[in-house]
């Protein structure tokens, strides 16, 4: 018995003492303020939208890594979107090179103002296919 321990208590060890690798990619950050002149309307009001240009957003990144997109009303806490907030509803479209922002009313009918301010925070996510 004492030697089939003498055999078995290494193998545990080695087995165990196996080098894990774990690749970790940072993301990165963009913050844009986006002013109430920066709005486009459409469809009669009812529907704004402002474009993004987010340089670091490139075609590697729109095929392999995510996007996540906050916004900051009124300089409180980010929500993220899409997002219903006061009734308005945002929503965006990215592609690469930038990101296009869109809001309308929670119902589709109603025209809607503009944000006075709002900050954005884009949250970009490298990632690789295994």
């Amino acid at each position: 018995m004492k030697y089939l321990l003498t055999f078995i208590m290494p193998l545990m060890l080695l087995v165990t003492a196996c080098e894990q690798t774990e690749y970790v990619v940072p993301n990165r950050t963009v913050l844009v303020d986006v002013r109430a002149r920066d709005w486009d309307p459409r469809e009669n009001g009812r529907t704004y939208e402002t474009p993004v240009d987010l340089p670091e957003y490139d075609s590697y990144l729109n095929d392999q890594g995510a996007i996540l997109v906050y916004a900051s009303f009124k300089g409180s806490n980010y929500e993220p979107i899409p997002q219903v907030y006061e009734g308005v509803s945002y929503s965006y479209v990215a592609n690469a090179g930038g990101i296009l922002v869109q809001i309308q009313s929670a119902d589709g009918l109603k025209a809607v103002t503009p944000p006075a301010n709002m900050r954005l925070k884009i949250v970009l996510i490298d990632s690789a296919v295994y």
